[in-house]
């Protein structure tokens, strides 16, 4: 098991290094320009500034006045993408992606009420803040999953409530995954069909196909016998397996997932917006728009990789290669990547703030022996 442990890390950091090192190869961090009249091989990496521009060459840098500054043509550096951010804008995007939380704790929220878990909108929407603070440490959002569930089940008690399985939070987690994958999926391949037709590429085929696999996942799963196979109801896994069973089999499960389903897609659309609004506020005009949806969508789900903390590495190779097919440039698109993971290092501060302001419960107070008078 300990071998399999430092292999599977292994070829994490390999695959987050080779993804880093692909950016770093790819992006430009200044803006990399050349004379039209020569070849694009002799391109130069160059700073601005108000009096012209200064060329980096091997032997020194060289200064030239802004008249010859506008002769060059330039692929942009993700720096003076990001500098020339539109930043009213941004926080229009920044206010639009907030909504995009509630819409997510809303879906979370229908899927735990059904199995009996009732709790309001803003107190699902605080335990997913919090666990998003703990999902930017930990690789593909693993350990935010982890602490949502905490979260459920560390939470007190009202009178009379029947506390839940905890297998119950866990399916509930599973199932809000599950969902929003397949709906994000299902409305990038949509509009990538919508924009591009039948020859949408491969990419969009491929999306089309998860929430196909996911609705078929959840047919067998209610209707299966599955409660027939022994080794799995009465065996060790039963514990699990038959409140989960309970759990999807539920009469109420099917009217939930499809008001969770309707939920889900409005947060994938503010996704999709939140990304074309940063590109919007870059200055960039993609080519090929069909490739903001279905790259974003691919990025994502590259992003949920067990690699290096927050999708390091993994995640901004796929925005760069992704949107690359969209037509931006190799330094807008890692500034899109920085500037939307920005947005949820900003959410996750929130979690963190709330999680701090959380009230400690106070050690209980020790008792005097019986029969003794207090000292």
């Amino acid at each position: 098991m300990n071998v399999r442990r430092r292999v599977g890390r292994l070829l994490r950091w390999g695959l987050a290094l080779a993804a880093l090192t692909f950016v770093v190869w790819v992006v430009p961090i200044r803006d990399r320009c050349w004379d039209p009249r020569a070849p694009a091989s002799t391109a130069l990496t160059v700073s601005r500034d108000r009096e012209g521009c200064v060329l980096h060459v091997r032997t020194g840098d060289v200064r030239i006045d802004a008249a010859e500054c506008a002769k060059l043509q330039c692929e942009p550096g993700v720096g003076s993408t990001l500098a020339n951010a539109r930043i009213g804008v941004l926080l229009a995007v920044l206010a639009v992606y907030a909504v995009g939380t509630l819409a997510w704790a809303a879906r979370w929220r229908l899927l735990l009420g059904f199995a009996g878990i009732d709790m309001s909108v803003l107190g699902v929407w605080r335990i997913s803040t919090e666990a998003q603070a703990a999902g930017i440490l930990l690789p593909g959002g693993i350990g935010g999953d982890a602490l949502r569930i905490a979260g459920v089940l560390a939470r007190p008690a009202r009178p009379g409530e029947v506390r839940a399985p905890a297998v119950i939070a866990v399916a509930s987690v599973l199932l809000d995954r599950a969902i929003g994958l397949s709906v994000m999926a299902g409305v990038a391949a949509t509009l990538g069909f919508a924009l591009g037709g039948l020859q949408a590429g491969p990419f969009a085929y491929a999306l089309a196909g998860i929430p196909v696999a996911v609705a078929l996942g959840m047919v067998v799963l209610r209707g299966a016998p599955i409660d027939r196979i022994d080794w799995l109801v009465r065996g060790r896994l039963s514990g699990v397996v038959k409140p989960v069973l309970a759990y999807v089999r539920d009469p109420r499960a099917p009217g939930a997932i499809a008001r969770a389903t309707a939920l889900s897609v409005v947060v994938a659309g503010i996704q999709f917006v939140t990304i074309r609004g940063i590109i919007v506020a870059l200055g960039v005009e993609p080519t090929l728009e069909k490739w903001v949806y279905v790259g974003s969508a691919m990025a994502f789900i590259v992003g949920a990789l067990p690699t290096l903390p927050g999708g390091w590495g993994t995640t901004d190779a796929a925005y760069v290669f992704f949107l690359g097919q969209a037509g931006v440039p190799a330094g807008a698109a890692l500034a899109v990547c920085l500037l939307y993971r920005l947005f949820w290092y900003l959410s996750g501060v929130v979690g963190a703030v709330l999680q701090l302001a959380r009230p400690r419960a106070s050690a209980a107070p020790e008792q005097e022996p019986a029969g003794q008078p207090p000292s």
